[in-house]
């Protein structure tokens, strides 16, 4: 899988501890379709087992390993100030 990201993403990354997960959230509703969205968070995840592991630069970023059949991802950095945080997108 190809990570894209921007300078932006990687200094905020970096500043942060240099590893991101990401997964999957699914939300049902009872009049509605089923929504599946994709979540990041700093860290390594608990359950390593579910996730692939993509080096980019010295940044380690874990992703679901449903998700890495994806030949690529795009990391932004959206919001301000302490809202800051980084949206996937396939």
């Amino acid at each position: 899988m190809h990570v894209e990201l921007d300078e932006k993403v990687r200094s905020w990354l970096q500043s942060k501890g240099n590893q991101l997960s990401v997964k999957t959230i699914g939300v049902n509703a009872c009049c509605a379709p089923p929504i599946q969205d994709f979540i990041t968070h700093l860290g390594k995840p608990k359950d390593l087992h579910n996730y692939h592991e993509i080096k980019v630069d010295n940044l380690s970023i874990f992703v679901e390993k449903h998700l890495s059949s994806n030949e690529k991802m795009t990391l932004k950095l959206t919001g301000l100030g302490i809202f800051k945080t980084i949206k996937a997108k396939f």
